[in-house]
């Protein structure tokens, strides 16, 4: 795939919208590659990637609650834990929109995070805001280090990523113990 193609455009829009469903590449390498070859149409780059993974993100949120009420929730009474996810939901419940934006910094894939969240039903609005922020704010970074250090900028975020995502869920988790401390949620 040639990052100057006319199909370029629908390529990175495919891929992030699969990479939320199913796909095991994130859509940020593909946009650094776009970003090297045209860095000034960023944009448009951007926006695109944005729109087609927060689309991707809907879709498995909605495969995975469809699947939970078709095969998850038979399990759930076979092993009278019905109770115990009933906790684990309200918990959730509270904190999608920071688990979702957090998530994105996070080693954890964030299909899981996805599939999380339409399996335990959280509310649909708080979870695609919450991963829509944190997606686009990870996205506008890989976009930045693309336009500003050029080729460089891969060796830079693959680097670094880590300690940054390290520190970003570190931020969350403080976030949330004082929140559950001073509220008891």
């Amino acid at each position: 795939m040639h990052a100057r193609s006319r199909y370029a455009l629908g390529w990175l829009a495919l891929v992030s919208f699969a990479d939320a469903i199913f796909f095991p590449v994130a859509p940020e390498v593909f946009l650094v590659a776009l970003m090297l070859a045209q860095p000034k149409r960023w944009k448009l780059y951007l926006p695109i990637a944005l729109i087609a993974s927060v689309a991707g993100a809907s879709v498995g949120y909605l495969i995975a609650h469809a699947l939970f009420h078709e095969f998850g929730e038979p399990l759930l009474r076979l092993y009278g834990a019905t109770r115990t996810f009933r906790d684990v939901q309200r918990t959730m419940h509270g904190h999608v929109f920071f688990t979702m934006f957090f998530g994105n910094f996070s080693p954890i894939p964030d299909k899981v995070l996805i599939y999380a969240g339409g399996f335990l039903g959280v509310r649909y609005w708080p979870f695609i805001a919450g991963y829509g922020l944190g997606r686009g704010a990870r996205m506008a970074i890989a976009t930045y280090f693309a336009g500003r250090f050029g080729a460089q900028s891969l060796a830079i975020f693959k680097e670094y990523f880590t300690y940054m995502g390290v520190a970003v869920v570190a931020l969350g988790i403080i976030y949330a113990m004082v929140h559950w401390h001073l509220f008891g949620i």
